[in-house]
């Protein structure tokens, strides 16, 4: 089993700070990565978009935002409607983003899920590797990105 590599977990960034500069016109400060502790959940935001990632590699990508956050990108893209939906389904978009990313960066054999979205959610990393967390800022408001990906077995064979 192989934990993701410094210039891999580079292009997620890079997907990061991709978006928010061609969303917005402003780009994101994309912070320290680090890994989760095992023993801890982490808290995530208000709302979170995961896609499930199976093939080469297994595991879970997160996106993780204030409904602040939120709004100012719908904001951005001149939407008139504010509504949870709205928000789960930016939320949704967002994911569906990094994990194209992913595909790019680790492979054409990277399986990748429709995005599920979801509300006020805490995860508990799994211990083998530690997932990372990529803390962003974005005109005041704090979000994150997880990276909780392996190879899978099917890929060491």
């Amino acid at each position: 089993m192989r934990a993701l590599q410094e210039q891999e977990l580079g292009a997620f960034i890079a997907s990061v700070s991709h978006f928010f500069k061609h969303a917005t016109g402003d780009a994101a400060e994309i912070r320290s990565a680090f890994l989760a502790d095992t023993d801890t959940y982490l808290d995530f935001f208000d709302f979170s978009g995961i896609v499930d990632v199976s093939g080469e590699w297994s595991g879970s990508l997160y996106f993780s935002a204030p409904r602040g956050m939120l709004s100012h990108i719908l904001l951005s893209y001149g939407s008139e409607s504010y509504t949870d939906e709205d928000h789960m389904d930016l939320i949704g978009e967002i994911a569906n983003m990094f994990s194209g990313q992913a595909r790019k960066a680790l492979g054409e054999g990277l399986e990748i899920s429709v995005p599920r979205r979801c509300t006020r959610i805490a995860i508990k990393p799994g211990c083998e590797p530690r997932p990372y967390v990529v803390p962003l800022a974005w005109r005041g408001f704090e979000a994150i990105v997880v990276v909780d990906l392996k190879t899978s077995r099917k890929a060491l064979n």
